[in-house]
């Protein structure tokens, strides 16, 4: 005969397990033991009941069933509840969160000279919670003391909030489309005489702008100069960017011969040689304040419009538009979408690469 009494209702675990990891960088948000058990409550009433003893042989076999099961379910239902009792918490709100996250925004501007108030909010809470969590701290106050004592965290909290990892020759057929447009560029460029100069915005450690680079004299039409500014708002992986040093896995795509050809082997690492190194200049540009470039023929600007606002995108948009020469191109991350807006001034020219080109 079973007792009761030590029947459990397994949903109990599986609920609590998820919902602690879920809220483990959730710093914007109240995550007190009064707005746990009100969460815990409201998700218990979404899933039927499974009672089992918890010394059950089969407990755990269970518990991996269940979560297996209706694992869509549960991530959804805890997004749901932990957004309802953040909004309603079950106790007097003791701390406006969001207005500790705009003090900090403000912090680092103040500090920095970078305004993060137009990305998105919840991008740079998810990022900056791994800063809180490595300090163990529980608020964004906590955190604006740890910046005021030791300005050196600055370093580390820029390497969370920007993507600094990249690959030469990511995303291939990008590039295969890429040599097509960099032959009618340079095509053009050759018969009026003027120089090329291209833009990676966002350059990370400067895979992306040595890559361009190398199929500029892979290409070898070129009758003229060109020049390829890298910019970035990390200055610690611009100082990376212009020692040219690589691990062998950013280097997968790179054909045996193109490594021979253009880097050196030393110490573990491949460094690119100076022929390649030389058309490229890195330098600090923030895209939300800085001053553009002019006169550009092509623009890189891969996966770094997710972080910015839809008027912050608008803005940059306008500010390529007037960088780049007439006809010139603009190249945009596989995984991003060119404003609606925006399509009145950039023509499509490789819907599936993100590839487009300025119209007059």
């Amino acid at each position: 005969m079973v007792d009761k009494a030590r029947l459990k209702n397994i949903w109990e675990d599986i609920l609590t397990l998820f919902l602690e990891k879920a809220l483990s960088l959730r710093f914007d948000i109240c995550t007190c033991e009064l707005c746990q058990k009100k969460m815990i409550e409201l998700l218990l009433r979404q899933f039927s009941p499974f009672y089992i003893e918890e010394n059950s042989f089969n407990y755990e076999e269970i518990k991996k069933r269940l979560i297996k099961e209706n694992s869509k379910k549960l991530f959804i239902e805890i997004e749901k509840v932990i957004e309802e009792v953040s909004k309603n918490p079950p106790h007097p709100a003791w701390e406006d969160r969001e207005k500790e996250f705009d003090m900090l925004l403000k912090k680092i501007k103040e500090d920095r000279g970078i305004d993060f108030s137009r990305y998105h909010r919840s991008i740079l809470k998810r990022r900056i919670a791994l800063r809180l969590l490595v300090h163990r701290l529980n608020s964004y106050t906590e955190y604006l003391k740890i910046l005021a004592q030791d300005p050196s965290e600055y370093n580390e909290l820029f390497d969370v909030l920007t993507i600094n990892v990249s690959e030469f020759f990511r995303d291939t057929e990008v590039w295969e489309s890429l040599k097509k447009i960099l032959e009618r560029i340079i095509e053009r460029n050759n018969s009026e005489n003027t120089p090329i100069v291209m833009w990676s915005a966002g350059c990370a450690k400067g895979e992306e702008p040595y890559s361009l680079s190398i199929l500029m004299q892979e290409i070898d039409r070129i009758k003229t100069s060109f020049t390829i500014y890298a910019t970035d708002i990390d200055e610690k992986v611009l100082e990376e960017a212009r020692l040219a040093g690589y691990n062998s896995d950013v280097l997968k795509n790179v054909d045996e011969e193109i490594l021979k050809k253009y880097f050196k082997f030393f110490q573990g690492r491949f460094y690119l040689k100076e022929e390649i190194k030389k058309h490229v200049e890195f330098k600090y540009l923030d895209l939300a304040s800085s001053e553009t470039i002019r006169n550009v023929d092509l623009i890189i600007c891969r996966n770094v419009f997710i972080y910015f606002t839809k008027p912050l995108q608008e803005q940059i948009l306008n500010k390529f538009y007037y960088s780049l020469k007439d006809g010139g191109y603009l190249v945009m991350g596989k995984t991003e979408v060119l404003l609606k807006e925006a399509k009145v001034i950039f023509r499509e020219v490789d819907a599936e690469n993100r590839i487009y080109q300025k119209m007059g």
